[in-house]
Order: structure tokens, then sequence, then C-alpha cells
């Protein structure tokens, strides 16, 4: 089912240079990080004080290397925070982020460092630690140092995932997010539409028009033949013509009956009929 989440705006997750401890942020390590990180292929999710034990608090969408006006090169995370973190994070805990690298600096064989993870933790930071700090309790590790992490800029991201109508509603009303509407037409959309059905109805009814014209002309022109027939039959002379017809049918009838025929031009049926008398 698809759901929305949060994404927060670009934050800056790591920078190259000394750690309070003495080691050393390679520029390489964050350039390779940026060009090889595919959540696709691995995820890095979001740990508490870099602790596998108590359940991840989101995780990294996306991350882009940059540097920075003072020749410092930082890596950039978007990341996508969990209920517990913004929770966490509201109440003033979870405020910082640390990266971590692939320890060996060989992610699967491609001699590049990959960010399989990113720490957060409530431990504050000074001028010294915001810079670039690695956590002296993981000395194999490769963390960066501590960076603020507030989620003062976020937005919805559309995903495939499952989640409860109460988590939506409490993390919508942490941030003061309205829900968001179904996306409408812009108003030029909607009246271009218009336009066009108006146009179609337009066409339409001039056809109907046309059809009512030709058919108005051919009434006219049977009326006028009715016309003239009534003229015709209302006359004196249809009238006596149609009283007497009865009558005149008969007579011919009659006059058909007393018709003789002609004499033969040769009534002795002789060989050589007679053409005059002498």
């Amino acid at each position: 089912m698809s759901d929305s989440q949060l994404m927060t705006n670009w934050i800056c997750v790591c920078a190259e240079g000394d750690t309070v401890d003495g080691r050393y942020i390679k520029r390489q390590w964050i350039t390779d990080a940026a060009e090889l990180y595919d959540p696709n292929l691995y995820t890095a999710l979001l740990w508490p004080e870099h602790s596998r034990n108590y359940g991840n608090r989101g995780r990294v969408l996306e991350l882009m290397s940059q540097e920075g006006d003072d020749g410092i090169m930082r890596l950039y995370a978007r990341l996508c925070p969990n209920l517990s973190l913004m929770q966490a994070n509201a109440d003033g805990q979870l405020l910082f982020c640390s990266a971590e690298f692939t320890p060996d600096g060989n992610f699967r064989g491609t001699g590049k460092s990959y960010l399989e993870g990113l720490g957060v933790t409530d431990e504050p930071a000074s001028v010294y630690t915001e810079r670039m700090r690695f956590s002296k309790r993981h000395k194999n590790k490769r963390y960066g140092a501590l960076k603020p992490l507030a989620f003062d800029e976020v937005k919805e991201i559309k995903e495939e995932v499952k989640m409860s109508g109460n988590k939506k509603k409490g993390w919508r009303s942490m941030f003061s997010i309205e829900e968001e509407l179904p996306e409408t037409p812009a108003e030029g959309d909607k009246l271009q539409a218009l336009a066009e059905a108006l146009a179609d109805i337009e066409t339409r009814l001039s056809a109907l028009e046309g059809k009512a014209e030709e058919t108005a002309t051919a009434v006219e022109e049977v009326q006028e033949d009715m016309d003239t027939v009534k003229e015709v039959v209302d006359t004196q002379e249809f009238k006596t013509l149609r009283d007497n017809i009865s009558g005149i049918v008969k007579n011919f009838s009659k006059l058909d009956k007393q018709v003789t025929q002609l004499p033969s031009r040769n009534p002795g049926k002789g060989r050589k009929p007679f053409t005059h008398l002498v």
C-alpha cells in the first residue's frame, strides 16, 4: 500500500580532516561513499550511539559530497527518520550524527569506502567535536565527527511501505504537516477542457441546424404542392365532376357495348378484294 514518510533536507554528516582523538578522515572516503552509495544495493541505517542492540532509527536515502568555501570536503545525506528518532529529536535527544565508513576501506572488493551506517547520539558537540570526532569506544571503526541533527526542514516522500494510521497522524502533528490533498487540475486546464467541450457542442448544433433547414425546405415544397391540389379540389368544376363520376362511368360502359365492328374489306372472302364500284 502506498503511503507517506518524511525526507530531511541535505544534512552534513561528515567532513574531512583531523579528529579529536588523533585520527583522520580522508577526503577519498567521502567522495567514494558519495559515489558508491546505492540504497538498493546496501542501505545505511541510523543507529543510536552506533549500537545495533536497540534497533535502527531510520535510514539514509541519498548521499552527495561537496567542497565548501573553506576547502573542506563534506558529506551530505538525505535521511528518512522513523517516528522514534523524530520524537527523541523533538525531546532534545539524539541531536547529532556520525558517519560509519567501511572499516578496511574495501567495500565488496572495490577498494573504496562505503557509508555502512550513521550513528545518532545525544552527546553535545563542542567547536572541535562539531568539526570532526571519532568515538573512543570503537577503536577499529571509521566514524565521522558528530554533526548536529535537526529536523527543521522535512517533506513527504511516497514509498511502498506499511504504516498505521496512528503513526501517520503522530509525525504529521509533530511537524505540523498538513494532509496532502489529491492533486486537482489547474484552472487553466479546466478552462481549456470546458472550451473544447463547448466547441464540440457548437459543432453538433450547427450540423443539426443545417439538417433542420433542409427538412424545413422540403416541407415547404410539399406544402406548396398540397396547396395547389387543394385549390383544384375546392373548385366547383371538380365538385361537379366528382358528383357525376359514377354516371359518366356507367355511360362509358353502355357506349362500349353498343359499338359495332366495321365491315370487312373482303366480305365475300374471294381471292381479290374489290376496291371500287363500276
